[in-house]
């Protein structure tokens, strides 16, 4: 490994070793040549007459000479050589030492480091160039004093750096290492790391102290942006935690219900059923996962129902039914109520949610009070005729003349009948919808001549109530092929409805067209409305508004039960919208082909 600069100047001239004999020339030939001078000198002034003779004096002085020179050319050539090959080594330091500082000031110039130092006693500061470049100044712009660097330190961080620093010469820390902000030329702050270090005198006291600044401001903004990762990931753990909480309690509730609940992927294979759905069907859990949920399919169930399904899931909507029929893994059937809920995230179904349970029992016991509801109607229809007709001959004197108050009571009778009368036809209707055992009977009518016929009917209503219709028949078809009686019905319905429920010198419009390939029956009015959080209700058996039992107590509840029960066996479609005191329209689409034969034990009144 390569040495530092320092180290190799200091190897260099302790292997070249300290030259020998330089004070001894120093000291010597100063004495020899004072030594030759004064015995010259001596011999001239004590001994005169020696010094006459020339000769002599000649060789003397000769001989003195040539010893001074002697020992001193013996002596600069023992002691110059170590001289000069130290000097050699003395330049070599150098030369190795500049090396060092010439690779010190690179490397601080590559590292993008900045350099200052400061001195304790003067106060002055020096600053590299690199140092005020990060800072955004021109190398030129050299500032010599710390208050300079003090006034750049951000306001928030000014106290921390000045104590860091305090603690640091005080000998309180070992080192001097800080992070801070610091203002650039233009204003902005950026991030440093500032590292120094002190030179002390013998007593520890320090004289300055150096160091170098790094940019951090792209580290703390990492720093920034993990953190805020960091806090959003511990708020998504969070978040996930919670999910398996609550995906757990809601297991464990699944888990715990009496219905069957199953969960299929995508392409219907089993993911998923719980304990109640491996009661219901006869298979275990190990047998159900990963095959499809065709598994329960029976022949049964009618194809319509299937494709009911699939149209209603495919378009991400939930399905539900009463008319499906499942076969367990013995073989056994079982009449199905299945609800099914897509799971979906944004354009993509993840998964299936089924809901079901066994209502074999509860269509029997629906089927025998429908049953029974059909009996007792049609068993009242016989006594309630004859209170009509008796009460009818009451009132046309037929049996004698009546005063005020017996005609009065009478004609309560009479229209109590009349509402009895409506009740049992309208359950009759019912039951024999229930029970599947109505006919259709289609042939060529005329829509437009029914509603007309409707409307005939209700003009002593109309003109009490003071309300005008409208009609748009101008694109209805001549003729559709129907069965009369239930075209009746609906309009019957929809049109004394409207009638009922609006107040006097209300506006109604029915309408007859073809639209969407359907015959299409419209019928709208301004009266009370329905309370949208009744609306959902509308269908229902025995339903009524409780805006509208307010103002009219008369009604079954069943009209409109009956209506969509007698469309959607024709394979038609109704739909409405209400608005409370707006009023409200109702759309029927039926097919345009008309209704399709149905035998059945009778028809609908």
């Amino acid at each position: 490994m390569e040495e530092e600069p320092l180290q190799t100047g200091r190897r260099i001239l302790k292997k070249g070793g300290t030259p020998r004999g330089g004070w001894l020339l120093l000291f010597f030939a100063p004495v020899v040549l004072l030594i030759g001078s004064l015995l010259v000198a001596w011999t001239e002034y004590w001994f005169p007459e020696i010094a006459s003779l020339a000769p002599w004096t000649t060789w003397t002085m000769l001989v003195i000479a040539a010893s001074s020179a002697a020992v001193v050319i013996l002596m600069i050539i023992y002691t110059l050589p170590p001289y000069i090959h130290f000097a050699k080594k003395g330049e070599e330091a150098i030369a190795a030492t500049a090396i060092g500082n010439e690779r010190y000031i690179n490397a601080l110039a590559g590292s993008g480091l900045g350099f200052w130092e400061y001195d304790l006693s003067t106060g002055e500061a020096f600053y590299s160039a690199r140092m005020m470049a990060t800072l955004g100044y021109p190398d030129h712009d050299q500032i010599e004093q710390m208050t300079f660097w003090y006034n750049s330190i951000h306001p928030d961080d000014a106290e921390g750096v000045k104590r860091a620093m305090e603690y640091y010469l005080d000998g309180r820390t070992r080192e001097y290492a800080i992070e801070y902000r610091i203002r650039r030329a233009n204003g902005e702050y950026l991030w440093i790391m500032d590292i120094g270090k002190a030179t002390r005198d013998d007593v520890g006291k320090p004289q300055k102290i150096a160091g170098v600044i790094e940019d951090i401001s792209s580290v703390k903004r990492v720093q920034e942006v993990l953190s805020a990762r960091t806090t959003e990931l511990e708020l998504a753990k969070g978040k996930i935690e919670e999910e398996v909480r609550n995906v757990r309690k809601f297991q464990k509730a699944v888990d715990s219900s009496i219905e069957a609940v199953s969960i299929t992927s995508p392409d219907g294979a089993i993911i998923y059923v719980n304990p109640a759905w491996v009661a219901l069907n006869g298979y275990s859990i190990e047998d159900a996962l990963g095959r499809n949920s065709r598994l329960l399919k029976s022949e049964e169930t009618k194809p319509e129902i299937f494709q009911a399904l699939w149209e209603k899931i495919s378009a991400k909507l939930p399905f539900h039914t009463e008319d499906i029929v499942n076969k367990r893994k013995d073989g056994t059937t079982y009449l199905a109520e299945l609800s099914i809920y897509p799971i979906a995230e944004g354009d993509q179904t993840l998964f299936y949610v089924s809901v079901c349970q066994d209502i074999s029992l509860r269509k029997e016991i629906d089927r025998a009070k429908t049953e029974f509801v059909s009996l007792a109607s049609h068993q009242l229809r016989t006594p309630l005729s004859a209170i009509r007709w008796y009460s009818e001959m009451l009132l046309s004197k037929y049996v004698g003349e009546l005063n005020e108050k017996q005609r009065q009571y009478v004609g309560e009778i009479y229209q109590g009948n009349l509402r009895m009368v409506d009740l049992v036809n309208a359950l009759l209707n019912v039951s024999r919808l229930d029970l599947g055992t109505f006919a259709i009977e289609p042939e060529t009518t005329s829509p437009v001549e029914i509603c007309e016929s409707v409307l005939s009917e209700l003009a002593p209503q109309l003109t009490e109530k003071k309300q005008t219709v409208e009609r748009v028949f101008t694109q209805a078809p001549k003729t559709y092929l129907a069965d009369p009686k239930l075209i009746r019905i609906i309009f019957q319905n929809l049109l004394s409805n409207s009638v009922k429920y609006t107040q006097a010198g209300g506006a109604l419009l029915a309408e007859i067209s073809v639209k969407q390939n359907s015959l299409y029956i419209r019928v709208t009015d301004n009266g009370y409305g329905i309370p949208k959080s009744q609306q959902s209700k509308i269908f229902q058996k025995l339903f009524r508004a409780d805006n509208v039992r307010q103002k009219d107590t008369e009604g079954t509840g069943l009209g409109m039960y009956i209506v969509k029960a007698i469309i959607e066996a024709s394979g038609g479609q109704i739909a409405f919208e209400s608005e409370e005191n707006k009023g409200t329209t109702f759309h029927v689409l039926l097919p345009i082909s008309g209704m399709v034969k149905k035998e059945g034990s009778k028809g609908l009144t």
